[in-house]
């Protein structure tokens, strides 16, 4: 056991070395470990790492950076020294596409198991998340990190009854039951239907009988809250509230404060895929991940059909940014049918700096009298936060589900 613990440990060395280098230990400080399947760039991911700062217990202003890294901790004094000494652990943690806290050393983030895989062939998606906490949990047990004050769990329940054991209390925060996040299919007969079959009924029957087993149980909204009730009518709730996912607004204004209009669209046109974006027509913003139950198609269809209706109105554009993983063939799949979308639409303008490899085409717009529809990935903190500042608005797609996961 000694020697598989040391292993695992190894894992996070370089972690260590970094997110230590310019603070002190607090060994009087209580201990809050933060679980977390992906450590990406996604709304919930921004929660774990603004949730996380705060707990730490740090002066807003003395340890916030904005986008550009432009300021530090030690320009402000001391921090207080009143919060947790917090730990983020993960399975995936890529340092180039996350959020600067978790790679400047403001938090402690520790990568364990990135060679489990996310899916097996594509499939049983749930099953490989179950298996990956469970090995952070071994984690947990052979690196020592014995009797935490808390622990928080996010997203997935199932080892909640074995993190139990290792804080004074345990939270657990739920964002949307797996149950209905699930495909379903009509049932066919075969021993391959009914093995999905048997599969789903375990993994829902798992989702309902640990989601209560923690001290405290917390929603990302009231429309989640609800769709729990709704989903495990047997479900036994804990001491429960809705916590709504936090906005950085403090960083927000500063931001705005340091960078001008005319200076957020400077620094976006240096950039290349924004050579051919036209900044004096207003724009809607669209930032989501790239997957189906975004309902990103409709965004097109608005813009379409708001200049189809009002040709000789005021033009607007529409900037669609998303989190994109190429191991995901969904992502894929999505950003191909948004294209293919976006192309079928006479009055619109496709702007995908990709293009001329994957398409053969130049990328820029043939008529800029059109509608313009930008195409990003996984665009950085400063791209965003300049988006923010200029966008008109910004929209959200999703049918039903509730804004506060998107990161403003």
């Amino acid at each position: 056991m000694a020697t598989r613990g040391e292993a695992l440990s190894s894992e996070g060395d370089e972690n260590i070395e970094q997110s230590q280098g310019h603070r002190g230990t607090h060994a009087d400080r209580p201990k809050c470990t933060i679980v977390h399947l992906d450590l990406g760039i996604g709304g919930a991911e921004h929660l774990i790492v603004l949730a996380a700062l705060a707990m730490q217990g740090r002066d807003s202003t003395s340890e916030r950076a904005d986008s550009r890294g432009q300021q530090k901790a030690e320009e402000n004094g001391s921090r207080a020294d009143d919060g947790y000494d917090v730990e983020v652990i993960t399975t995936r943690h890529d340092r180039n596409r996350c959020f600067p806290a978790t790679v400047d050393g403001r938090l402690k983030v520790f990568e364990y198991g990135h060679f489990l895989p996310r899916s097996i062939f594509g499939k049983a998606v749930a099953f490989c998340s179950l298996l990956r906490m469970l090995w952070l949990v071994l984690v947990i047990l052979v690196t020592g990190r014995w009797r935490r004050n808390v622990i928080i769990n996010d997203q997935v329940a199932a080892v909640n009854p074995l993190l139990s054991f290792f804080c004074e209390k345990l939270v657990f925060y739920a964002h949307f039951p797996d149950l209905l996040l699930v495909k379903r299919t009509p049932h066919s007969p075969g021993f391959f239907a009914a093995l999905k079959k048997l599969y789903r009924v375990v993994m829902d029957g798992i989702e309902e009988a640990t989601t209560g087993k923690c001290d405290l149980l917390l929603f990302n909204s009231r429309f989640t809250e609800q769709t729990f009730r709704r989903t495990f009518p047997s479900l036994r709730f804990p001491p429960h509230t809705v916590l709504y996912p936090p906005v950085d607004t403090a960083g927000a204004d500063a931001f705005r404060r340091r960078f001008s209009r005319d200076a957020c669209i400077a620094s976006l046109k240096a950039l290349p895929e924004f050579k051919n974006f036209d900044f004096s027509v207003p724009f809607v913003f669209s930032l989501n991940r790239y997957e189906k139950k975004k309902d990103l198609p409709l965004a097109i269809h608005a813009v379409a059909h708001a200049r189809g209706h009002d040709a000789a109105g005021a033009p607007l554009n529409l900037v669609m940014a998303g989190g994109f993983c190429s191991q995901l063939p969904e992502n894929g799949e999505v950003f191909a049918d948004l294209l293919r979308l976006a192309r079928m639409q006479s009055e619109l303008d496709v702007l995908w700096p990709a293009a001329a490899s994957e398409q053969g085409s130049s990328g820029a717009p043939e008529n800029t009298e059109r509608t313009q529809v930008l195409f990003l990935k996984n665009i950085s903190e400063e791209t965003r936060q300049s988006l923010m500042a200029l966008a008109l608005c910004l929209v959200y797609t999703p049918f039903e589900e509730h804004f506060g996961m998107v990161r403003l």
